[in-house]
């Protein structure tokens, strides 16, 4: 029952953090048009990470051609493209395109068969804030004719885009919990290896003082039996401690 409250809890979360991302989405004219733009949080290396791997992900998100397959797949990452013009602004810039799509749904009046292209600029903002626009087109091929989206695909498109960072924070936050778990374990067992290291030395200091003892006996016994054997006298005792008082 508390694994099923967890994981309501967790897909309502998914929706509000998705709702405010929605809300941060605005239209910009940064090169003359309109697109969806909003701002993503995070270390550099993970959103562009999260951003590049929605590029190379050979899917178009938000839209399709047959109702029996809503997903358009087969599309490819391009460095350059001019069917959304140039982009003025500073960022770095992405594009993912699909050719000879067969009037795609969710871009207006799409009736003919031409190509899609999404472009993406990532700008940073702030250390740790990055704000992404997203733009995305229909070309006809014969006609030339540019069909805008109607906002579908770039949302979309962001959505996965801040799925992936989220999955990508959550496991580097697992690797620094594991990292941290197990620095503990080896600090825990070098403390083990040194109070060990510490019994081992004071037994062996305890071994060298007893095998001094023995030597200082075995001396004292030797000095007795010389003084006996000198003085030509009758031991009764072999305690060398007892002779060396009585003597």
């Amino acid at each position: 029952m508390r694994a099923t409250r967890v994981f309501v809890s967790a897909v309502c979360l998914s929706f509000i953090l998705f709702a405010d991302c929605l809300r941060l989405a605005k239209a910009t004219d940064k090169d003359g048009g309109s697109g969806f733009s909003a701002d993503l949080e995070g270390n550099q290396a993970d959103v562009q990470e999260a951003v590049e791997t929605v590029v190379n992900d050979a899917t178009i998100h938000g839209t399709y051609v047959y109702d029996k397959e809503q997903t358009l797949n087969g599309a490819e990452a391009l460095e350059k493209s001019k069917a959304l013009g140039d982009w003025t602004g500073p960022g770095k810039i992405y594009f993912k395109v699909f050719h000879d799509a067969l009037a795609p749904r969710n871009f207006k009046g799409s009736e003919d068969q031409g190509t899609i292209t999404v472009r993406y600029v990532l700008q940073e903002i702030a250390p740790k804030r990055f704000r992404i626009h997203i733009d995305a087109v229909f070309v006809e091929n014969e006609h030339r004719t540019v069909h805008a989206s109607e906002g579908i695909v770039e949302s979309s498109e962001f959505k996965e885009i801040t799925d992936k960072l989220r999955a990508i924070q959550l496991q580097t936050q697992k690797n620094i919990e594991s990292k941290a778990r197990i620095d503990a374990q080896i600090v825990a067992k070098e403390d083990l290896l040194r109070r060990r290291q510490e019994e081992a030395t004071r037994l062996s200091n305890a071994e060298s003082s007893g095998q001094d003892l023995v030597q200082r006996v075995q001396e004292l016994r030797h000095k007795v039996e010389m003084r006996v054997a000198a003085s030509g006298a009758h031991v009764k005792s072999h305690d060398p401690f007892a002779l060396l008082v009585g003597n």
